[in-house]
């Protein structure tokens, strides 16, 4: 299983049109199909047959992408956005079980026929299709991952379907006393999320300490940048470097030398989630624990990649200066999305080269298939009113996805169909 990842990237190659590779297995294999479609061959390839093996982890998380439709199976192939992908569900007993996704689309309008999809589509599915964008060039349709963000296969999340999707019951026993529930209270905790994630990475052994560095092979020195501790654990990170120790000293966490601090991350957590005052509610408990953690782990990477030492005394206190941003004649667009109201909302505003506000705009449409579907259309929107009542061609989001995007296109496939209307702009 180690090397079916990588196998797997190979199956992208049916997206790589320039590739050597990819123009003579196309022409012997899947001339008039595609890669994950083709059936058995008669005396295949080596390169071919390797591929082929990583066929199963492709196919665990692989979602259609509509385009025109015309090669999609409504019933059979999974293409509605759910996770993971599935086929739609009938309305009724199937009556066209060869029925493609291209005749549910009015091609004149280039938008869903909601007649026919409240013909046909169990009302559920509906809301789903219709977040679906249409392409405006009717180009032959593709793939994408349901599990990634960005619809693009990685080694990485290859990796995570061997590990999870695809493991035996007996890889799944359980070996240890579980910290599921750790895991789960650390989103509940009263703090911004980056704080909630640092805290489930601790707990789950997800940070970049040394020993999980040298664990994966990777090339570092395995000591405490901070204290010299000849090995750098979670535990010692946050509970038992002495600059660490010296934090929680000065910090209103109650401690106990019996439960607080212990060399056990799972330990040190459980008594500061629930045992330390015994309130078991996390909008109740006011004790500082979530930001004292953040900035240990910052103060760590602070010595760790810029040389910085950080007083105890001073670390809640903020460090860098404020920078005013230059906002002369930019269009500020935002989305907004929920997976359980039936529309999408997106605005923009236009301040001219003053910073004066000069014009702003507001819509509700049908929701979309992501929040970050739904940003892009905020953008795809505001380019057309600006194209229509300025000459501004600044544009600033706070989504960063949105402007990983722009920059490489290509990485990003669960949007092409968005990214061809942006291009006829």
């Amino acid at each position: 299983m180690s090397g079916t990842p990588f196998l797997a990237k190979s199956c992208q190659i049916g997206e790589v049109s320039d590739s050597l590779v990819a123009r003579v297995l196309r022409e012997k294999y899947y001339r008039l199909s595609l890669p994950l479609r083709t059936g058995a061959v008669d005396t295949p390839l080596y390169v071919w047959t390797s591929i082929i093996a990583a066929r199963k982890l492709l196919l665990l998380g692989i979602r259609s992408k509509v385009h025109s439709g015309y090669e999609i199976n409504v019933w059979e192939d999974p293409w509605i956005p759910s996770t993971p992908g599935r086929p739609a569900r009938s309305q009724v007993p199937v009556v066209h079980p060869k029925m493609t996704v291209s005749s549910l689309i009015d091609f004149e309008s280039k938008e869903w026929d909601a007649r026919l999809l409240e013909q046909y589509v169990d009302q559920v599915d509906i809301p789903m299709i219709m977040s679906l964008a249409i392409s405006p060039t009717h180009r032959r349709d593709t793939f994408c991952l349901s599990y990634t963000k960005n619809g693009q296969y990685t080694v990485k999340y290859g990796y995570w379907v061997a590990t999870n999707l695809m493991r035996t019951d007996e890889d799944l026993e359980v070996l240890q006393p579980s910290i599921t529930k750790l895991q789960a209270f650390a989103w509940t905790v009263n703090a911004s999320q980056n704080i909630c994630h640092l805290i489930w990475q601790l707990i789950s052994g997800q940070v970049a300490v040394t020993r999980n560095q040298v664990y994966r092979n990777m090339r570092c020195d395995n000591y405490c940048p901070r204290c010299g501790e000849p090995e750098e654990i979670v535990t010692h990170v946050i509970f038992e470097c002495p600059p660490a120790l010296q934090a929680w000293t000065l910090s209103s966490t109650p401690s106990s030398p019996q439960s607080f601090h212990v060399p056990s991350v799972y330990s040190n957590m459980d008594y500061i989630f629930w045992r330390k005052n015994n309130i078991m509610k996390p909008e109740d408990d006011r004790d500082p624990y979530p930001w004292i953690i953040w900035y240990i782990w910052k103060a760590r990477n602070d010595k760790l990649f810029r040389g910085i030492d950080r007083d105890p005394l001073k670390l809640g206190q903020p460090d860098e200066e404020t920078h005013a941003l230059n906002l002369d004649n930019i269009c500020m667009v935002d989305g907004s999305w929920t997976s359980t109201t039936q529309f999408s909302g997106m605005g923009w505003v236009w301040k001219d080269s003053i910073g004066k506000i000069q014009l702003m705009g507001t819509m509700n449409l049908m929701r979309r298939e992501t929040e970050l579907h739904s940003e892009l259309e905020a953008l795809i929107w505001a380019m057309e009113s600006m194209i229509q009542h300025s000459t501004c061609q600044r544009f600033e989001t706070g989504c960063k996805d949105l402007i990983a995007m722009i920059q490489e296109p290509q990485a990003w496939p669960n949007f092409s169909t968005e990214r061809e209307i942006i291009q006829t702009l």
